[in-house]
C-alpha cells in the first residue's frame, strides 16, 4: 500500500471511530456555539458557507463531500435545495443515512466522485481535504471542478501552516515521537499557506478565488483551559470577526477557507 493510500485509509478509519463524538458536537452547537473549540470554529465556517448558499437559486443542487453525520444535508434540504453527499467512514455514513431519509448518500471518496460531469451548482467539503496527502488533495480538487456546472461554486477548508495556535509544530512533533506520519489517533494533516492554496486552485481550473481566515488562534488555545474558552470567545466574538476582515490575518487564522468558481 502506498503512503497516499495509507493516509487516506487512516482518515476514513479515524472518522468512523469518532462518529458519536461528532453527533455530540452538533448537539452542543444547537445549545451554544461557544460550548467548545469545535462548535465555535465550526460556527465561523458555517456562517461563511451559508453566505455561499444564499447566492444560489431556489432548488439548486448541492454536494457535500465528506458529509459526516449529515448535519449540512439536513440543513440545506430543509431550505429547499437538492442535496447529495458522499461519506466513506461507515459509522459516519450510517448516522447520515439514518437522519436524512431519502437523500442520496454514497460510500465514496473525494478523489473519485460517483457523479457525472457538470451536475452540481455548489460543492463543498468541510475539514476533508486537510486529512489527505497532497496528491489526493490535487485529485480531489480536480474531481470537485469536474462535477460542478460551468460557473458553479466550490467551498472548502484547509489548515494554515502558520496558524498562531501552533498546530503545525504540534503535528510535526507527534510524527517524530510516534515515528509515523499518520495513525487513527493522529491522522495526517496537509498544511498550506494561502498563496500555495491559491496556486493549487488555479491549477485545477478555478477562478474568482477567495481565500480567507476564521477564528483567532488564541481562542482555540483558550478552550484548552476549563471554563475559560467559552467566556473569552463570547467577549471577543466581534473582535474575531473584525480581525478576519483584514487580509493580513488570513495566513495566521485557525481555519483557512477557500471558495471559487469553475471556469
Amino acid at each position: 500500500m502506498s503512503q497516499v493510500e495509507q493516509i487516506r485509509n487512516v482518515a476514513v478509519d479515524h472518522h468512523s471511530e469518532v462518529a458519536s463524538v461528532f453527533e455530540d458536537y452538533y448537539r452542543d452547537m444547537a445549545r451554544s456555539r461557544f460550548t467548545n473549540a469545535f462548535t465555535y470554529g465550526r460556527f465561523k465556517v458555517d456562517v461563511a458557507l451559508d453566505a455561499e448558499v444564499k447566492k444560489l437559486a431556489p432548488g439548486s443542487s448541492i454536494l457535500d463531500v465528506g458529509c459526516g453525520t449529515g448535519a449540512y444535508l439536513a440543513r440545506y434540504k430543509a431550505s429547499g435545495f437538492e442535496v447529495a453527499g458522499i461519506e466513506p467512514a461507515p459509522n459516519m455514513r450510517a448516522v447520515a443515512i439514518r437522519d436524512n431519509p431519502g437523500v442520496q448518500i454514497l460510500d465514496a471518496v473525494a478523489t473519485s466522485l460517483p457523479f457525472p460531469d457538470g451536475k452540481f451548482d455548489l460543492v463543498f467539503a468541510i475539514e476533508v481535504y486537510r486529512y489527505l496527502h497532497l496528491d489526493d488533495v490535487r485529485k480531489s480538487l480536480g474531481e470537485l471542478v469536474r462535477v460542478l456546472k460551468p460557473g458553479g461554486r466550490m467551498f472548502f477548508t484547509m489548515v494554515n501552516r502558520y496558524a498562531l495556535d501552533g498546530f503545525y509544530v504540534l503535528q510535526r512533533a507527534r510524527q517524530v515521537l510516534r515515528r509515523t506520519s499518520a495513525d487513527t489517533r493522529n491522522p495526517h494533516c496537509e498544511f498550506f499557506s494561502p498563496s500555495e492554496l491559491r496556486a493549487e486552485m488555479e491549477r485545477a481550473g478555478v477562478n474568482d478565488i477567495e481565500i480567507y481566515g476564521r477564528m483567532l488562534a488564541g481562542l482555540r488555545l483558550a478552550y484548552k483551559v476549563p471554563f475559560i474558552g467559552g467566556a473569552l470567545a463570547q467577549r471577543l466574538d466581534a473582535v474575531d470577526d473584525f480581525v478576519h476582515r483584514l487580509d493580513a490575518a488570513t495566513p495566521f487564522a485557525g481555519h483557512l477557507i477557500a471558495a471559487g468558481s469553475k471556469r
